[in-house]
This record gives C-alpha cells, sequence and structure tokens, in this order.
C-alpha cells in the first residue's frame, strides 16, 4: 500500500468519525447483523455503502492498535488533545506503518 493510498483511507475514516450521525460510535448498527450493503437507487449511494464499509475497518485497524499508536492517530487526524513522553508525530509515522499491514490483512488496499 502506498502512502498516498493509506493518506486517502484516513482521511476516508476521519470524514466518517466526524459526521454528525454518532450511532457508530455507541455500537448501535445502521443495518441488520449479516447485511453489509444495502441496496442503492444510484450509484452514488452504492459507493457510499462502499466507504462506509472501509471506513468501519479502517477504524477497526485504528482500535487494535498499541495505545500509544491508536493516541497518534487520533491526535494528528481529528486534533484529539494527548500529551505523551514520546513525540505524537514520531508515533504516528510508526502508527502508519502498522496500519499498512493491518489493512492488508484486512483485504484493505
Amino acid at each position: 500500500m502506498t502512502d498516498d493510498r493509506l493518506s486517502w483511507l484516513l482521511d476516508l475514516w476521519r470524514d466518517w468519525v466526524k459526521r454528525p450521525d454518532h450511532r457508530h460510535e455507541l455500537g448501535y448498527p445502521s443495518t441488520a447483523a449479516g447485511i453489509r450493503f444495502r441496496a442503492g437507487s444510484d450509484f452514488d449511494s452504492m459507493v457510499d455503502n462502499v466507504d462506509n464499509s472501509q471506513a468501519m475497518a479502517i477504524d477497526a485497524a485504528i482500535d487494535s492498535l498499541p495505545p500509544l499508536e491508536r493516541i497518534a492517530v487520533h491526535h494528528v487526524l481529528i486534533a484529539s488533545v494527548y500529551r505523551a513522553k514520546e513525540p505524537l508525530q514520531d508515533v504516528y509515522l510508526r502508527a502508519r506503518d502498522r496500519l499498512k499491514v493491518s489493512l492488508r490483512l484486512r483485504n484493505i488496499e
């Protein structure tokens, strides 16, 4: 996975997290269990469903990071305020490397 592709995926995740609809944060599914994509009436809604699916996979990959690296991702991408002994920008670069591997294992290329 290239750095540009990872940056695009992380931007997709950031936009997903910042949506005003916070059901995903509370753990409430927007669709029934086992239904991955809802039938859309147009191409744009199908693309939105794929983006949502990828954003959820990226969220799971970020959640699987070690705590300091997860904090760094949140600090850099969604401006959460954290303090750490290591510079968070350095930790963020390490987190990006781990995310490349984790996303590849989740079949996100």
